[in-house]
């Protein structure tokens, strides 16, 4: 089966997606026309191309139509949905702007009836794509046969994943998987590898990747023309499985194959844009819209029940091992114990009211202030403090990983139940391996989601703050 298969039914998929978008959108013109909802004309005439610049920005931000890659359903059922509702979100806030009576419009008969008319087109649509993409092997007479040679735990892992996106492609395995034949030399390597282009090619196999150690391959130019001759692509991976057990991430520097041991999307400099941009939203609504009132107020009574300043100052490990002043607001006496000691559960030196701003979280709110000055972020690893960074560094081989990034006022190891006093390495460690989790999977949609946590947690009580 050739590429040109995945291609028209992606282009498919993108038509029509964008042919029910605009239908909802002119299905909601029709109803609210007939039922005089109180729209303004030039209003209306900018919702059909609203809804398609909206469409467009979110496929693109989601690469939902992506033809470079294997095709993965999970995948694309996941982005499909991500950037539907990111499209509805933007479609409203462009309501929201420029109409007054928004309550009434979200209730109104013209916008259900679109909502419904394309949560019911995607869920069947995606059914259906469902249906196509299981049977579509059958209905293609010339498919496009992809094998593996070389047989290790790199192969292994190859061929797994090449069998569960093999919807475009016909996969036959691992070629010589039952082969015990160990290559000593690049002479006899050489020659087994020639022989397999060969026996492939006759087994019309158009793509075959070769997974080997990289100290038995000679000339990779020998083999690419060797396959040429063929008439079959010929893809290497170096098999490093004897060198490491952990699985690395690669990407290329021109023409430099570049190897790292993680993926890092904050690495990317639009993703770090994005994620400023929202921490400079978010910080600035929180500011304004509640910290106007909620300092005063709250300086007010910690004023009134212990001496000393409304904010505590104190040194903390930022991003790239750099230290900043975290702002919060004071829960303790001053001049009481050791302020390097981490809180514990009825701790002497919290006052009255501190032990109501540590259990709601409200001591931490300062720290928005850090996040607009750029030191933290609203979502990352929580910032220790300096000497605690040392300690654990000592302790822990990745720890200075969580550092890559800016440090956050919560995280996905605070909403994981990890949150408060770390009584043993072991529970650093697994604090630590969350950290580095958001390091990897970093995304603005991961952001909003522990941002909706934290609330959660917060108002349902969290056993680990005091």
């Amino acid at each position: 089966m050739r590429n040109r298969h995945k291609f028209t039914f992606i282009i498919c998929c993108a038509v029509i997606d964008m042919i029910a978008m605009v239908l909802g959108t002119m299905l909601f013109l029709k109803i609210a026309t007939d039922e005089n909802v109180g729209l303004n004309v030039l209003f209306l005439d900018k919702l059909i191309p609203i809804t398609i610049l909206s469409w467009l920005f979110s496929i693109t931000y989601f690469k939902l139509y992506r033809v470079d890659v294997l095709f993965s359903l999970e995948e694309f059922f996941g982005n499909s949905w991500r950037a539907f509702f990111t499209q509805r979100i933007l479609w409203y806030i462009y309501i929201y702007v420029f109409q007054d009576n928004i309550l009434y419009f979200f209730g109104s008969r013209a916008n259900l009836i679109q909502l419904s008319f394309l949560l019911f087109y995607f869920l069947i649509s995606r059914i259906l794509f469902a249906i196509i993409t299981g049977n579509i092997k059958r209905w293609v007479v010339k498919r496009y046969t992809v094998a593996i040679w070389g047989f290790n735990k790199t192969s292994i892992e190859l061929a797994s994943h090449l069998e569960n996106h093999s919807y475009f492609i016909d996969f036959m395995g691992i070629l010589n998987e039952n082969s015990s034949v160990n290559y000593t030399t690049k002479e006899e390597f050489s020659l087994a590898l020639s022989d397999a282009i060969h026996n492939a090619s006759e087994n019309n196999v158009n793509e075959l990747y070769i997974v080997s150690k990289p100290d038995l391959i000679s000339d990779l130019n020998y083999f690419f023309e060797l396959g040429d001759k063929h008439c079959m692509r010929l893809k290497f991976i170096p098999d490093f499985s004897l060198i490491s057990k952990k699985h690395f991430s690669s990407s290329h520097l021109d023409n430099f194959h570049v190897i790292k041991p993680r993926f890092e999307p904050l690495q990317n400099a639009y993703n770090r844009l994005v994620k400023r941009i929202f921490d400079l939203v978010f910080s600035s609504l929180v500011i304004v819209l509640i910290l106007s009132w909620l300092y005063p107020l709250l300086a007010f009574l910690i004023k009134r029940q212990s001496k000393g300043p409304v904010l505590f100052k104190q040194m903390r490990t930022g991003k790239k091992n750099e230290p900043f002043c975290c702002y919060k607001f004071r829960s303790m006496y001053i001049n009481v114990g050791d302020e390097s000691q981490q809180a514990k559960k009825e701790d002497a030196r919290v006052t009255p009211i501190g032990k109501f701003l540590r259990r709601t979280s409200l001591d931490e709110f300062p720290q928005f202030f850090n996040v607009f000055m750029g030191n933290m972020s609203v979502v990352g690893p929580r910032p220790h403090m300096i000497k605690h960074t040392s300690d654990y560094n000592d302790h822990i081989h990745n720890f200075m990983v969580r550092h890559f990034v800016k440090p956050g006022i919560t995280g996905l190891a605070q909403v994981s139940g990890l949150r408060g006093e770390t009584k043993t390495v072991s529970d650093m460690i697994r604090r630590v391996n969350k950290d580095i989790e958001y390091v990897q999977r970093w995304s603005l949609i991961t952001d909003i989601k522990i941002c909706f946590w934290t609330v959660i947690v917060t108002l349902k009580g969290d056993e680990n703050a005091f």
